[in-house]
């Protein structure tokens, strides 16, 4: 996983170019081929205005959204008009501007509307063009924020679902000294409302939008930016590492976005509801009896009175259970199978799958796509299918069949789960967040803790820190990180502030090298991974499961430079109050070269069993070790991502699934930290407390975690499978 991996660093722009900046290039820059075309004359006012047009002749590689003097006027004259912008008394304030026209916008306005057209990256018409399963992709803005990409049913590719690019073969992809430009119609419109005040102009979700309303719900959903005040101790990579000089990338912003869920007006009537008053008496139908499956604090009851702002009414439940604190466009609620994905690492039938908390205190709900496998049972070979919310397959990570995901008469899927929209339905941006329309209605049944969540739940770090999405860093690729850098030698990794997550706290006061691993060629689930080093000593918050015995294990790269550490559970994140978990772990170990590090683990090589590992691997468990899923692999060597029929096809070439994989330095493991006992009702913090201090390279990653069911586990018909 920690494999040496040469970074594509994007050189970039400065904040405030200087002279140095500016060279004699052999072709025209940005600004100079806006200056010549008289119909950009009003984008070039723009940029003027933002400060940003001697910055298109300077060194860099951007990609510029020019709008034509029509779509600025239309845009102009949309913000002067804007019904939604009005005082008290119903007056238009026409957005602050003192005249329709160009001169009217303010400053500020003009540098938004100009960083929304420029990427400090490339974006060719064939990157726009992308199709997606799940929906618009998204496009990196200099402002910080991204807008959607998508082709139109006339096979236009149209950004922020109003401006089309130009088809033209001149008239896009102009490569120009400084990159490239693209012709547009409109000026990309930016919603600036937060999402609170878009709901109230969204008519098909009348219902819904009451429901947040009566509950309280808004005011949360109003909220955009997150203080965070401490600084960084060094914003380079790991002492002694390839990256030991490199500049990582440091947020100085932390945004909070929010995903909404909602039902529609016509999917709220089809299961009989046209009122609040219906929802409500729906409400009391699902959710009354909601403690069989709901376990609540202590001295807490559910609620069916006209209190609606209280946690635990039911209506407040039926929303609170629609909201995620990760504000994702559809394209990125989940690991997404893409052409432009170059490391998309799932292997043998991996599916892109991710469990999320919702507002609703201590629920996960499960996202999914099954690329292949149809609600028959059918098994397909990767065809793309929708997004669902909660599906269940019988016996999902259990299997029948050695190296299989288990016969498909025996997984059958018995819930096909709630449908998300990929169509314009959904991917309704607002200034924090997004709305994502649904086929049916959303509730925490009882079917979701007893059927959907009973399984081998491996939890990916991303969805855990869900400042990674709010901040377009989660699934980001390289480049995109690269071009959040304002510093040319600056690189692709990030690194955080220590109180940044929520989620995660430092008992050292300092980042500890915290660090988050781009998308990239690593062994790792999804492709990135949070990274640490030196002195760390922290704790990251466990997402909430349904009550029960579970097995809890983290993967890791048995390398020599990974640490001596020790692991601890407690109900909160003070260290007093926790226990550790275990004997301290050396993730240093095994190496499969070394016939002591080998005894200890049980590991054998491939070549050394012709049972595909079963015996050893029984071995292995005896010794608190189990090798990495066959499910992905390093993102280079992927070949092979169809289901596997056969153990014999995982085994014909190892480096295509980290199940297999050999060598130190290569191999992937994972770690059984113990069986533990959890209530729904209570926080789990896990800590992580590096032994050796005082060793600054020694480091390790945290790439997911697995909490399984020992009823999963201890299944009298079926065994876990391998992936």
């Amino acid at each position: 996983m920690l494999f040496f991996l040469c970074l594509l660093v994007l050189t970039s722009c400065n904040k405030e170019p200087d002279e140095s900046d500016l060279y004699t290039f052999t072709g025209q820059t940005i600004q100079e081929f806006v200056e010549e075309d008289n119909n950009l004359s009003l984008f070039r006012q723009i940029l003027e205005r933002a400060n940003l047009w001697a910055e298109m002749r300077t060194y860099g590689q951007y990609t510029c959204y020019a709008p034509s003097n029509e779509g600025v006027i239309a845009y102009v004259d949309s913000l002067w008009n804007d019904p939604k912008s009005t005082d008290d008394n119903g007056n238009l304030v026409h957005n602050g501007m003192t005249d329709n026209s160009v001169d009217g916008l303010t400053d500020q306005q003009c540098k938004e509307i100009a960083k929304y057209h420029i990427s400090t990256m490339t974006y060719l018409y064939a990157d726009l063009s992308e199709t997606s399963s799940a929906g618009a992709n998204e496009v990196f803005t200099y402002l910080g924020q991204t807008f959607s990409s998508e082709i139109c049913d006339d096979g236009s590719v149209r950004l922020g679902g109003s401006a089309i690019v130009d088809r033209d073969n001149d008239r896009h992809d102009i490569e120009l000294a400084n990159g490239y430009l693209h012709y547009i119609n409109k000026v990309i419109p930016r919603n600036t409302q937060t999402i609170n005040d878009m709901m109230k102009n969204l008519t098909q979700y009348k219902v819904f939008y009451e429901a947040l309303d009566k509950t309280g719900m808004l005011s949360l959903l109003s909220k955009t930016k997150k203080e965070f005040n401490s600084a960084i101790d060094n914003n380079h990579g790991r002492p002694g590492s390839s990256w030991s000089s490199t500049e990582f990338y440091v947020p100085t912003e932390c945004n909070v976005r929010y995903t909404v869920f909602a039902e529609d007006s016509a999917i709220m009537a089809a299961n009989g509801i046209r009122t609040f008053a219906d929802l409500k008496a729906k409400c009391v139908e699902w959710y009354k009896d909601a403690e069989n499956w709901y376990p609540l604090p202590d001295g807490e009851k559910i609620s069916t009175g006209d209190d609606y702002t209280y946690t635990y009414n039911v209506v407040n439940m039926f929303v609170r259970y629609h909201i995620l604190k990760a504000g994702m466009a559809t394209s990125k609620l989940l690991y997404g199978y893409n052409a432009s994905n170059v490391n998309w690492n799932f292997a043998f039938g991996g599916e892109p799958f991710d469990y999320y908390e919702t507002l609703l205190p201590h629920t996960l709900m499960k996202i999914w796509q099954p690329l292949y496998q149809k609600e028959n049972g059918e098994i397909s070979t990767g065809s793309k299918t929708g997004i669902f919310i909660n599906r269940f397959r019988q016996h999902n990570t259990l299997t029948d069949e050695v190296g299989t995901m288990g016969k498909a008469s025996t997984h059958q899927v018995l819930i096909p789960g709630i449908l998300v929209y990929t169509d314009s339905r959904s991917n309704i941006k607002a200034l924090n967040g997004y709305v994502h329309g649904i086929n049916g209605m959303l509730v925490y049944s009882a079917d979701v803790p007893q059927k959907v969540l009973n399984e081998r739940l491996r939890i990916d770090t991303g969805s855990m820190l869900y400042e990674l999405a709010n901040n377009d860093i989660r699934f980001a690729t390289e480049a995109e990180i690269a071009s959040k850098n304002l510093n040319g030698s600056a690189g692709t990794m990030t690194r955080f502030p220590v109180d940044y997550f929520d989620n995660l706290y430092s008992f050292t006061g300092t980042s500890s090298g915290i660090s988050w691993y781009t998308q990239g060629a690593w062994r790792a689930w999804e492709a990135d991974q949070l990274s640490f080093w030196g002195a760390y000593d922290f704790a990251v918050k466990l997402p909430s499961v349904p009550t029960g015995d579970y097995e809890l294990r983290v993967i890791y790269p048995p390398m020599a430079n990974s640490g001596l550490m020790q692991y601890f559970i407690g109900t909160s994140r003070n260290a007093a109050s926790m226990q550790p978990l275990g004997v301290p772990f050396d993730a240093r170990y095994p190496n499969s070269s070394l016939d002591a590090d080998r005894d200890a683990t049980g590991y054998m090589l491939s070549n050394e069993f012709s049972d595909y590992g079963v015996a050893s691997d029984l071995v292995m468990r005896n010794h608190n070790y189990m090798r990495a899923p066959a499910s992905f692999s390093r993102g280079t060597y992927n070949g092979i991502k169809e289901r596997a029929t056969s153990a014999d096809q995982l085994i014909q070439t190892i480096s295509n699934c980290c199940r297999y994989e050999e060598g130190y330095g290569t191999s992937m493991m994972r770690r059984i930290l113990g069986t533990i006992h959890l209530d729904q009702r209570n926080d789990y913090w896990l800590r992580l407390r590096n032994l050796i201090p005082e060793e600054t390279t020694l480091g390790g990653s945290f790439d997911f975690l697995e909490l399984v069911p020992t009823t999963v586990i201890n299944d009298a018909t079926m065994t876990e499978d391998w992936y």
